[in-house]
């Protein structure tokens, strides 16, 4: 009985201490395979069709509530059909394994000049906010400013969403 009750226990720490670190596994994984310019690995570390769809209804919402913010506007209004009817295949083209890849290449030319950063960002102390057993955020000090959501797939963790900064106009 008391052999049970050891590895019962045991099973619990060892579950306890993935549900712990596992999410700090995944970022630093992540992060590592972002500095070596490996797509296939960083890809392996990513749900497309779950962040597709997230950040679709994230920026088709962003578009919208910034239009209804130019009510009176006729052309702010043609500018929101307009910009929806896009969002989905630049998400598409764009959130895939091919542009990351594609990303990383440009990165490689000489005459590349980097973007704005991404404004979601954790920064060099990310937070950790778990949502249950299945599911994190990252984000940085001030969580308005966006997070990145995981959920859990199979032992391991993929990035499936991005919550998006608060529009501050």
């Amino acid at each position: 009985m008391r052999k049970i009750v050891a590895a019962v226990l045991v099973l619990l720490i060892v579950a306890a201490a993935w549900w712990y670190v596992s999410p700090i596994w995944t970022l630093r994984a992540m992060r590592d395979a972002a500095k070596d310019h490996d797509a296939a690995r960083l890809s392996a570390y990513v749900d497309y069709p779950a962040l597709r769809e997230d950040l679709k209804a994230d920026m088709g919402r962003y578009v919208m509530s910034e239009a209804a913010k130019h009510s009176g506007d006729a052309g702010s209004k043609l500018g929101a059909v307009i910009a929806t009817a896009f969002l989905g295949p630049v998400i598409d083209a764009a959130v895939s394994p091919q542009g990351v890849e594609a990303m990383f290449a440009a990165e490689n030319r000489k005459d590349f000049q980097a973007p704005k950063p991404v404004p979601v960002t954790a920064g060099d102390d990310p937070i950790i906010e778990r949502d249950g057993f299945d599911s994190f955020r990252v984000h940085g000090k001030d969580a308005s400013k966006g997070a990145l959501v995981f959920h859990r797939s199979g032992l391991g963790w993929k990035l499936v969403g991005v919550d998006l900064p608060a529009s501050d106009r």
